[in-house]
């Protein structure tokens, strides 16, 4: 096939010749190629001295080049008078690596002819070796083996083997992929279509028989047209384009999702340089190799094709991850703003593919069971074409999508296929265990070495002991396959598809698909069995589990098999508590059968603490409470200082709790009691030691334990009011035994062992919500969390910042009644007063903020405002309340922001003693304004620095060990264009950040396009500063500098430039957004 090229190389006639080439310096040399482009008798010129001379014409087939000649006169000339003497330009092509060099030569070829035809017969800025690559690629394919790729110019270039071994993370496709196939075989292009239209997934060499017309056209889903429009409107080179484009197919399991991505690639792999990410890779070597992949044998980094980059099946923390490696190298390759150089196309599958689709509709593409209506007359169409060539139940994939998976047919098509199957066959038992897998386990199979380990299948081989190792494995592989095929009945041929993995070279099987897998283990059902016992002989089989070829991989299947929860976040279609298995057994069977399951899985895989934790979970969802808690005790004996395990036991007392306070019905008094609040006081317990395990945990952030400790002492509190009489006497004898030393007849000896565990409950309660606020004013909380299973808990909380401000609101008003001394009365009723009305931590009050609850800011103000005394947490949280309502009110003026400045030198001096949320507070007040004398910056700036100094060191404490980008810090405010209070803006009062999804957020935040946004650009204030080395710095007091994280560290230029950013408010320090480069006269 001709390269089509945008260059005379293409309208060139082929000829073998020799070619000499004349160095300017030394003596003549003869180099061999394999072609040249010669048409006609042209003739080429050489100079000898000062003077050119017309060299009579070259023989047909041979050409002179003069390698390395500048474009001076001399040269000139001999272009004019070969041009006269060949009577025209047909038969000349110049070619000139420098543009700079064929700029100055087209001006001087314009004395013989016109530039449009000086143009139509040049090119340049093309290597050498890209015009060889070129030609040699227009040749017939079976003389060529080397693959090619597109280059910037327009031609090609050789990929060499061992640079294409280099960049092993990826699978490069050339734009000559599979032309060295050697088809002549009628039967293997039969049973590669077959493989595929069975269910197999797409490879290169589908694409290419269709291609080059060996079989028929492959259908365009609509999907694929529109990510096709997408990618073609997408300008390479735009002031509004970024570097990175992000592109994501979701699609439902056997959907074509993953043929329609590659289809995108294998017709797009002429225009962009195209690869597919490698699953056992981690996203920087990735990252690494589609960088060298885009600038391989290119001259210009600022001029290379984009990276078409599949990723197929990889969570968003990884496509995370590659993106900011992949922006990284663009800034540590300076190259210019608004080019294009990669795009990201992710392959996923999800359960609600239309949703996503929606919700980002130029970023995301749903691909489904359903067909539009021009995609059923395209299926239509080919179902007739292959139906002439295949068996139906070999194509029976194929037809099932035509068909958009209709329930019916899948059960008529599995109903006729099983007919006359034997039951007790170990092939049927094969085919139930693989279905049973392939129903419940995404990307699950089964390799060929455990099938036959399982038919108990030996072989030996005959084969020449000289044979190399190579052809010895080949002939053993080929041998094996025989066999395993000719030892499964006509049902398992049909259901099996074969795969082989690219690197391991594994050879497995799994059913044709996930739909027909479920059909199938239902059907082969047998009277009274369930799939409860089908799991459990699985289980139970040594064979397969002791089986040591792939065992890595079916552990992991069997595993989750028991034990993964779906998660909407993974695309599945609902969060369970339970692996989907057990979902299935807990309704359509038994909880009995899905204990028993969970038990036998706790024993194959050594007693593993995480599964008897899912069985102390399963037990308390059933309210088999003490068997519950036996095996939490057997997890934590395993593992007791796990925090996980230990809220599960919590867990386990909490439900035990409030199963035993239903109970009561009425029936509430001190003796009745006694067994309920016995139990409370347990769970609190553990949720307590839970929290210190937490602590302690460096590689994990589990704050689990203080929302559930909370939950349990409301309920508690709840139950000992309801012990007392109704009405305010009674509610004060309450009060009184809950926060003085006095205790109550009534209870005095029925609770002889609660007493000092209950009037620590106020307490307690309150330091739990102090810290689920501090948490929470760090980090942004976030319940849909893509935790492994033995890190996830079973506390859901949709809204944190707002659970806290109830939690905290109940607090207050349960005890504000008290009745104590004047002093303490004094104390405790102001603060269950703030309690009540959200001002008692620094997140209540900066969630009325959001919400716009102004009155409620005042009320705490004025409360705050009659105190005359506060301690260093009051002062903060009054400081706080004032700067909440200074946002909320436009009338702020200057004086309110020195007033507050003189407020805050009541924290103490030696900033190690101040609290996070005062040194917070701080660096709020003491940024400097534009109308600050030198002094007054001067003094801010010692201030600002001495508060970041400790903000930073702890807040590297509350971050331990776990990955930045795993905690997302959470930004307060902002830095506007106002003064005093108004100058800052509180993250809820801009609508830019609400307009978006949280995905659509993201990306425009590491793209930098919500910064750009004119509402933000109108509201906030950019500071200058310089980078050095990756790090932010601004200048502070006398000379020193003060270094700012970067919100996005991938935004930060590389070297030493001077940069413009907004400034964000966080509890580790100021954060730099937005950050633009700029000029040395505008800093």
């Amino acid at each position: 096939m001709t390269q089509e090229l945008d260059c005379p190389l293409q309208d060139a006639a082929l000829h073998q010749v020799q070619l000499e080439i004349h160095p300017l310096d030394g003596p003549e040399q003869q180099v061999q190629v394999d072609c040249c482009i010669i048409k006609g008798q042209a003739g080429i010129a050489e100079t000898k001295g000062d003077n050119p001379e017309l060299l009579q014409a070259a023989p047909q087939g041979e050409a002179r080049l003069l390698p390395g000649l500048g474009i001076e006169l001399p040269i000139v000339h001999t272009f004019h008078e070969f041009f006269a003497e060949m009577q025209g330009h047909d038969d000349i092509i110049c070619i000139s690596e420098s543009e700079d060099n064929y700029s100055k030569w087209e001006g001087y070829a314009q004395w013989s002819c016109t530039a449009e035809t000086v143009q139509s017969k040049s090119i340049s800025g093309m290597k050498m070796s890209h015009v060889d690559a070129t030609i040699q690629q227009l040749q017939p394919s079976r003389t060529r083996v080397a693959k090619h790729l597109s280059v910037f110019s327009k031609g090609v270039c050789q990929l060499e083997k061992i640079e294409e071994e280099r960049m092993s993370s990826i699978e490069i496709l050339s734009i000559d992929q599979c032309d060295d196939t050697i088809t002549d075989s009628e039967d293997e292009i039969k049973v590669i279509e077959e493989n595929f239209y069975r269910g197999g997934k797409v490879s290169w060499i589908n694409f290419w028989l269709s291609e080059k017309k060996h079989v028929g056209e492959f259908i365009q889903r609509d999907t694929y047209k529109e990510i096709s429009k997408r990618i073609s409107d997408l300008p390479k080179c735009s002031i509004e384009q970024t570097a990175i484009q992000d592109l994501r197919i979701y699609h439902q399991p056997g959907s074509g999702g993953s043929t329609v991505a590659r289809q995108v690639l294998w017709n797009n792999r002429k225009n962009f340089r195209c690869a597919v990410a490698r699953h056992s890779f981690s996203a920087s070597k990735v990252a690494e190799h589609a960088v060298k992949l885009r600038e391989y044998e290119e001259v210009d980094a600022q001029k290379c094709l984009p990276v078409l980059l599949l990723v197929e099946d990889f969570d968003t923390e990884y496509l995370e991850d590659l993106r900011r490696e992949l922006d990284s190298a663009v800034r540590t390759h300076k190259i210019k703003p608004g080019t294009l150089c990669f795009i990201l196309l992710s392959c996923r599958q999800s359960h609600e593919p239309e949703k996503m689709s929606k919700e980002s509709p130029l970023q995301n593409f749903s691909v489904t069971h359903k067909l539009s209506a021009e995609e059923k007359r395209e299926f239509a169409r080919k179902k007739t074409e292959v139906e002439k060539q295949y068996s139906a139940n070999y194509i029976i994939t194929f037809v099932l999508m035509s068909e958009e998976f209709n329930k019916d047919y899948i059960i008529k098509f599995v109903k006729d296929l099983l007919v006359g199957i034997k039951h007790g066959d170990v092939v049927t038992h094969l085919i139930h265990y693989v279905a049973l897998l392939n129903t419940y386990v995404q990307n699950s199979y089964l390799s060929q070495s455990h099938c036959e380990a399982l038919l108990l299948l030996s072989m030996q081989t005959n084969i020449e002991p000289t044979a190399n190792k190579q052809t010895r494995k080949n002939h053993t592989d080929r041998c094996r396959r025989h066999l395993f095929e000719s030892s499964l009945n006509k049902q398992a041929k049909v259901l099996f598809i074969h795969l082989r993995d690219e690197k391991t070279h594994i050879q497995s099987i799994r059913i044709l698909h996930p739909l027909i897998a479920e059909e199938v283990l239902r059907q082969l059902l047998v009277k009274d069995q369930q799939q409860s016992d089908v799991a459990m002989k699985l289980l139970k089989d040594d064979v397969l589990f002791q089986n040591s070829f792939g065992k890595e991989h079916y552990h992991r299947f069997l595993r989750d098999l028991c034990m993964r929860r779906n998660k909407i976040i993974k695309g599945d279609k609902s969060d369970t508590s339970f692996s989907p298995l057990i979902e299935h057994i807990l309704e359509k069977e038994n909880p009995e059968k899905a204990f028993e399951i969970l038990k036998a899985a706790y024993t194959r895989f050594n007693e593993d603490p995480f599964f008897a934790q899912q069985l102390a979970q399963l037990c308390y969802t059933y309210e088999e409470f003490p068997e519950a808690k036996d095996w939490a005790d057997i997890a934590q004996k395993k593992m007791p200082h796990n925090s996980y395990i230990l809220d599960t036991k919590g867990q386990v007392f909490k439900r035990w709790f409030n199963d035993k306070y239903r109970n009561l019905e009425g029936n509430i008094s001190p003796e009745s009691t006694v067994d309920t609040i016995a139990t409370a006081l347990e769970a609190i317990e553990c949720f307590r030691t839970c929290e210190g395990a937490a602590n302690l945990e460096q590689d994990s952030m589990n704050n689990s334990g203080y929302f559930s400790e909370v939950q349990v002492e409301r309920d508690l509190l709840d139950l000992v009011l309801k012990v007392f009489p109704r009405g305010e006497k009674g509610r004060s004898e309450c009060m009184q035994y809950l926060v003085t030393g006095h205790i109550p007849e009534r209870v005095k000896k029925p609770w002889e062992c609660f007493h000092s565990k209950l009037k620590f409950i106020h307490k307690n309660m309150h330091d739990a919500l102090t810290r689920i606020s501090e948490d929470l004013s760090y980090f942004q909380m976030d319940v849909n969390s893509d935790d492994d299973e033995q890190y996830s808990t079973e506390l859901k909380i949709r809204n944190p910042v707002k659970w806290l401000a109830r939690k905290t609101a109940w607090y207050g008003n349960f005890f504000k009644d008290v009745e104590l001394p004047s002093k303490e009365q004094n104390q405790l009723s102001t603060r269950m007063k703030l309690c009540s009305l959200g001002g008692d931590n620094i997140t209540s009050i900066f969630s009325l903020l959001s919400e716009k609850k102004h009155d409620q800011l005042e009320s705490i103000v004025t409360v705050y405002g009659g105190l005359k005394k506060l301690d260093q947490m009051e002062l903060a949280n009054y400081i706080a309340s004032q700067i909440a309502l200074g946002c909320a009110s436009s009338a702020s003026t200057s004086s309110k922001l020195k007033e507050l400045q003189a407020c805050s030198h009541q924290f103490p001096r030696d900033r190690d003693r101040c609290h996070p949320n005062a040194l917070f507070l701080l660096t709020l007040l003491f940024w400097p304004e534009d109308g600050d004398t030198n002094q007054e910056r001067d003094n801010k700036y010692e201030i600002l620095m001495s508060a970041l100094d400790v903000l930073k060191r702890s807040f590297k404490i509350k971050q331990k060990n776990v990955p930045h980008k795993e905690l997302r810090v959470f930004t307060h405010f902002y830095l506007g264009k106002g003064s005093g209070l108004s100058k800052i803006v509180h993250k809820s009062m801009i609508q830019a950040f609400k307009t978006y999804t949280v995905s659509q957020r993201r990306i425009k935040w590491f793209d930098g396009y919500i910064w750009k946004t004119p509402e933000i650009v109108h509201m906030l204030k950019r500071v200058q500063g310089w980078t050095e080395h990756g790090n932010v710095y601004i200048k502070g007091c006398k000379g020193k500098e003060i270094k700012i994280r970067a919100l996005n560290s991938d935004s930060v230029p590389d070297g030493n430039e001077n940069v413009e950013f907004y400034v964000g408010f966080t509890f580790q320090g100021p954060v730099a957004c937005g950050i633009i480069v700029c000029d040395a006269n505008e800093t």
